[in-house]
């Protein structure tokens, strides 16, 4: 049961911030996949071709494993600050409820 006190979680694609932050980590895992196959196939001595295809397949592989880990990065952090922010209006309540609390009874002393 969810509580009513509880706001929706959103996706990660709908961040505004984490959509741009799994971008970023996409093109960089994809590029740096790209240049590490990419050097590593020359380096042992492949034809210009088979460089070629290693790289893209290491992009392709940078590329998936780039977005996995950002994904799952990202979304740890937003269950954090969601987190954070749920404890945060609780307090605020908590706090509303003890002020509310005290005045009716200052006001039940002084009427008393």
């Amino acid at each position: 049961m969810i509580d009513s006190r509880t706001p929706p979680l959103i996706a990660p694609a709908n961040d505004v911030r984490a959509a741009a932050g799994i971008r970023r980590s996409k093109a960089r895992a994809a590029l740096a996949g790209f240049a590490v196959a990419g050097f590593a196939a020359y380096g042992h001595g492949d034809l210009l071709f088979n460089v070629g295809v290693h790289a893209l397949e290491g992009g392709i592989v940078g590329y998936l494993l780039g977005w996995i880990v950002s994904l799952t990065v990202w979304r740890r952090i937003m269950r954090a600050e969601t987190r954070h922010a749920i404890d945060i209006l609780r307090a605020q309540a908590d706090e509303r409820e003890a002020r509310a609390a005290a005045q009716a009874q200052s006001e039940a002393a002084t009427a008393a």
